[in-house]
């Protein structure tokens, strides 16, 4: 994609929105890393469990990713499908990237070692969430909060980490939650390559 594609397909996705979402995203893991938590209810705990606001902090880049994914035209894609296909997967790429670098930074300027995760559950979720945009369309997005909800309230026990299923709420070098997370975000960035070469 040449210069003049890479304009019109940024202003097509409307990508400045994802300036607003990362900024925001990069103030609540700065102001979550400590531990702030509220309590809510989870049954495995038969009560309510105090929940990391950090499991919360990917939802609204992984939200603004797939929006930005929606915004299409249409007619001018049709001319450049491939290039349009390799542009939408880099985008979810770099996206995860940056979050992944703002809770590294966050992280090694804080010393709090549960920020660095957040990057891996944004991944997780936006794999996710790609993977069911073809059949659920904008429906899709309400995955990654659905997710997380079931995670507190079917996956959070009362003391210790939680099960493995969960993937979120790890620390970021647990294998079997990377693991995980590295076949959802591929799955996902399969269906995307796949569903923006075959929708214009």
């Amino acid at each position: 994609m040449r210069g003049t594609g890479i304009i019109w397909w940024g202003k097509a996705r409307r990508l400045w929105a994802l300036v607003p979402a990362l900024a925001a995203f990069t103030a609540l893991v700065t102001l979550s890393h400590a531990g702030t938590s509220v309590p809510l209810l989870s049954f495995p705990a038969a009560g309510t469990v105090p929940v990391p606001l950090l499991l919360f902090t990917p939802v609204p880049v992984v939200a603004t990713l797939v929006w930005c994914l929606d915004n299409r035209l249409p007619e001018a894609e049709a001319s450049a499908v491939r290039s349009t296909a390799v542009a939408d997967t880099a985008l979810a790429v770099a996206v995860c990237a940056v979050a992944s670098g703002v809770g590294a930074a966050v992280a090694l300027l804080s010393g709090s070692t549960a920020a660095v995760a957040t990057g891996r559950d944004t991944a997780f979720l936006a794999g996710i969430v790609l993977c069911l945009r073809p059949p659920a369309g904008q429906a899709a997005v309400l995955a990654a909060p659905a997710w997380l909800f079931v995670v507190v309230f079917f996956g959070l026990p009362s003391a210790g980490p939680p099960p493995v299923w969960t993937v979120v709420g790890h620390s970021a070098a647990a294998p079997i939650p990377l693991t995980a997370t590295l076949l959802a975000f591929v799955a996902g960035l399969s269906v995307l390559a796949r569903s923006s070469r075959t929708s214009v």
